[in-house]
């Protein structure tokens, strides 16, 4: 069994990805995004790229059982044999309902940022990375996805007692030092 089955949620713009970065060097654990994993599939040309493209492009959620494979064929590769950090998954009562049964994270930090930060922080990485994800229509359907998709996961995940919430406003390394703090 996996030392350390880290999931960082928050909404889109939040820094999720960021801090299970800067966490996996401190762990020594593989940092996993499902977005990153889904954009490789995409570039890859695969089938599974193929079906994630589509909701990307539309600004929806891959389907689950997509999300799922993905995810499970990344964990069991070698270099997760001590645990792993990921984030952005489960994304809805859907995706956690087909995952409650193969594991349980032993933690579950949310990175907890207001929607009009969200909003800045997307628009400011828009201009810089050019993703096709962050048009600000598709941001705001994003960030509705996230209220009502991802807030129920996260109250499942709080009655099973191994949620945590940060504060995600500050600098990187103040955020970082709360990260830090909720998985001693």
């Amino acid at each position: 069994m996996q030392k350390y089955r880290i999931f960082i949620l928050g909404a889109q713009g939040s820094g999720k990805g960021t801090q299970a970065m800067i966490l996996s060097n401190k762990l020594r654990i593989p940092a996993l995004s499902m977005g990153q994993m889904m954009r490789e599939e995409v570039e890859a040309g695969s089938a599974l790229g193929a079906i994630v493209k589509n909701a990307v492009d539309t600004g929806v959620l891959a389907p689950d059982e997509t999300a799922l494979e993905i995810f499970m064929n990344r964990i069991s590769k070698e270099d997760c044999k001590d645990g792993f950090i990921i984030d952005g998954y489960p994304r809805n009562m859907a995706q956690f309902n087909v995952l409650k049964d193969r594991m349980t994270p032993t933690h579950l930090v949310v990175i907890d940022v207001p929607r009009d930060e969200s909003m800045d922080r997307m628009l400011k990485r828009a201009k810089i990375e050019e993703r096709p994800d962050d048009d600000p229509e598709i941001m705001k359907q994003r960030l509705d996805i996230y209220e009502n998709e991802t807030l129920p996961v996260i109250d499942e995940y709080q009655s099973i007692g191994v949620l945590k919430t940060v504060n995600g406003l500050g600098t990187v390394e103040q955020v970082a030092r709360r990260v830090e703090e909720v998985i001693k």
